[in-house]
């Protein structure tokens, strides 16, 4: 079969690979009809994590189920499904309380798997014609509809991005009313406006120096706010008290900020005033300003324990100089990691069918499988408009 196949730092190939096999009999084979590019790969990509080493990425897939293990209950040869980017069993403790991304059995001695993700398991990548899904009566997500139809790019982003999305607005329990930050406008920070809008928020301001990025955050109806252009969190502020003017906020100035802040960039934040220097820290510093008393901050960029190519020596070893002053005097209650996908996949699923949300709206690009190398350069330089691509394998 075909495949993306990493060969080195910032080059991919499509090659042919062996297709997988059933190896349990609770595996199912899944032949693709749509697989995503995410932001994750892009740290693959780039060498920042995982070091580079040759491997078939990828991790949303979507697709029909081509052959199941004798032991299959839930699945049959023929369902459209989708399954999450985290591999769970569906026994261990933690999949029985709910941690999926923790899982105990898919990754032995370490906790949570995922597909074509260094690290994880060494599971094969969903950028292929073919996918080998492990415990699938707990893995897969029966979808309605057939390939092709109208929802065939909003379910592609049930693998990972729209639950990573949602999972942002859970560890912040946005609600009807709240004021919403979010730096980062790529697909999740996107996505997350998305949520944070079908729960109740009242606005949504959305961060980013990417022109096409902060164009679609204004087609979803937040605020646009281009770093580039000054203090973005000064800016922020300063619209929230022109807002809150007159009798109905009288006294409440001190309370001035936003109720939700999200950070959807995570450790290539960059320097707003030299957008070509990465800051890791960018994010958080802003978002301890804005934040409001009492506020809630959910952190869903990723952030690396070991990234020897960082720029300085405490980034090298995932540590970062963190505003604790300031968000412990305000209160602040903090939310981070990967998300729990498989919990949200279902109801987001029926969201999706019944015209609640509609996550398509953020796909920028679909290309054939062979035309991968190109989309990951130009997506890694955030060019020509690329802002979610699905491949067709």
């Amino acid at each position: 079969m075909q495949a993306v196949v990493l060969t080195k730092p910032r080059q991919v190939s499509i090659e042919e690979v062996a297709e997988p096999q059933l190896q349990a009999t609770t595996d199912v084979l899944l032949r693709l009809s749509s697989t995503a590019i995410c932001g994750t790969d892009l740290h693959i990509y780039e060498g920042r994590l995982g070091g580079g080493e040759r491997m078939v990425i990828g991790h949303e897939p979507l697709g029909v189920v081509e052959r199941v293990g004798s032991d299959l209950v839930n699945v049959r040869v023929g369902d459209r499904v989708t399954v999450p980017t985290h591999i769970c069993c569906g026994f261990c403790p933690n999949c029985v309380h709910g941690f999926w991304a923790q899982c105990l059995t898919t990754n032995p001695g370490k906790a949570g798997a995922a597909y074509g993700y260094p690290g994880m398991g060494g599971y094969t990548g969903a950028q292929a014609e073919l996918l080998r899904v492990p415990f699938g009566d707990a893995n897969c997500l029966r979808l309605p509809g057939e390939p092709g139809d109208s929802w065939e790019h909003d379910f592609v982003l049930l693998a990972d991005a729209l639950p990573t999305a949602f999972h942002a607005t859970e560890l912040t329990r946005v609600r009807e009313g709240d004021i919403v930050v979010i730096y980062g406008a790529g697909a999740i920070g996107l996505l997350t406006a998305m949520c944070a809008y079908m729960r109740g928020a009242a606005q949504v301001f959305v961060v980013d120096a990417i022109p096409e990025r902060l164009d679609k955050a204004g087609e979803l109806g937040a605020v646009p706010i281009d770093m580039r252009e000054g203090d973005a969190a000064d800016r922020i502020l300063e619209q929230l008290a022109r807002e809150r003017t007159g009798i109905a906020w009288r006294g409440e100035e001190a309370n001035l900020g936003a109720t939700v802040c999200i950070d959807a960039i995570g450790f290539q934040a960059r320097d707003p005033h030299d957008y070509s220097v990465e800051k890791p820290t960018t994010v958080i510093d802003d978002l301890a300003r804005i934040v409001a008393p009492k506020g809630r901050l959910g952190i869903i960029g990723v952030f690396l324990d070991s990234d020897p190519r960082a720029r300085d020596e405490a980034a090298q070893h995932g540590e970062y100089l963190i505003p604790w002053g300031t968000l412990f005097k305000k209160g602040v209650t903090i939310g981070m990691g990967r998300d729990d996908d498989k919990r949200y996949n279902d109801h987001l699923r029926d969201s999706i069918v019944r015209g609640r949300i509609n996550p398509s709206a953020i796909v920028s690009h679909r290309l054939p499988l062979r035309d991968a190398a190109d989309a990951f350069t130009k997506f890694d330089a955030r060019s020509d408009g690329y802002i979610k691509v699905v491949l067709e394998p």
